[in-house]
Order: structure tokens, then C-alpha cells, then sequence
């Protein structure tokens, strides 16, 4: 074959779709056993490169993420799949720095962006585990109290006006 059909070969199979980092489904669980039925993702913080994947939930279900296991403290940031509302969780108390989002009747069906990094900023790397679950909207795994979940139990507008409706999707 000629060197021009090659690259016209390579070309066409190496275009599509970017994401940021990889994209993961667990399956919906009626369960009711914290973390049941859920998936256990392995990862590693590089120094000064957070830890970016994209998983599946969709609108009113139960999404939990817990960071169950960690070699140094770790924040959690999951943005919505409309990239404007956003939640974080750095600490669930003064005991336990590993962080938990419990988020129940999700507003958007998607994929939703999720980050977790060294709490502190420098040169480390932090190897973690991050479980996650999908669950029916109010099951156990998304009734804790919203102090153990770090915060308010939504997402939060992160910037944009305001004033400006965003409708949820159907």
C-alpha cells in the first residue's frame, strides 16, 4: 500500500469524540447495605494532575461517592452533566478526612464529571478508592445527614447568571 492510504487509514480511525478520562457505568441497585452493588474505582493522583473520569447516573436516582480508602487526604469535585452546578467534599467530620457525596433525586440524566485530588497543594502522589453507586432516589445509601456529606446535599450553581433558568432534562 502507498504511505498516503496509510495515513488516510490511521486518520479516519483515530478521529471521534473526546472525553476527559474514562467513562463508567454501574448499574442501578435497590439494595439498601451501604455501597452495595456498587463499583470500586482504583486510582492514583499524580503530582499536580488530578484524577478526572466520567460516570453515568440518570435523572432522579440516588448517586453516592465515597472515597473509602486513601494514601493521603483527598477532595472529591463532581460537576453535572450541564458543566454550571457542580458539589465538592473534602472532609465528612473533624475525625474523617475522606471525602463522601451523597446526592439523591438527581436533577439530570448524563454523564457527570468527577475529580478527586490531593487536599494540599505540592508534589505528591496519593493512591485512592472511589465507590460508586447508583441507587433509587431515596435509598439508604443517600440518607445521611447533609453535615456527614460535607456540606448542602445539592448541586450547587458555580457560575453563569443566576438569574437564568436551567431547565433539568426530561
Amino acid at each position: 500500500m502507498r504511505k498516503s492510504t496509510w495515513i488516510g487509514c490511521i486518520a479516519v480511525a483515530t478521529t471521534g469524540v473526546a472525553w476527559a478520562g474514562a467513562q463508567l457505568e454501574s448499574t442501578l441497585s435497590s439494595c439498601s447495605t451501604i455501597n452495595c452493588s456498587g463499583m470500586t474505582i482504583r486510582g492514583v493522583h499524580q503530582a499536580r494532575e488530578p484524577f478526572v473520569t466520567q460516570i453515568y447516573a440518570l435523572r432522579g436516582e440516588c448517586m453516592r461517592l465515597e472515597i473509602s480508602e486513601q494514601s493521603a487526604d483527598t477532595a472529591l469535585l463532581v460537576l453535572s452533566p450541564s458543566v454550571l452546578f457542580g458539589q465538592g467534599s473534602d472532609d465528612r467530620d473533624g475525625a474523617d478526612d475522606r471525602p463522601l457525596l451523597l446526592l439523591d433525586a438527581l436533577p439530570w440524566t448524563g454523564w457527570y464529571t468527577v475529580v478527586v485530588s490531593n487536599e494540599r497543594t505540592g508534589n505528591a502522589t496519593v493512591r485512592f478508592e472511589l465507590e460508586y453507586g447508583r441507587y433509587p432516589g431515596g435509598n439508604a445509601n443517600c440518607q445521611a445527614a447533609a453535615a456527614a456529606a460535607g456540606g448542602m446535599p445539592g448541586f450547587q450553581r458555580l457560575y453563569g447568571n443566576p438569574i437564568k433558568a436551567i431547565a433539568p432534562q426530561r
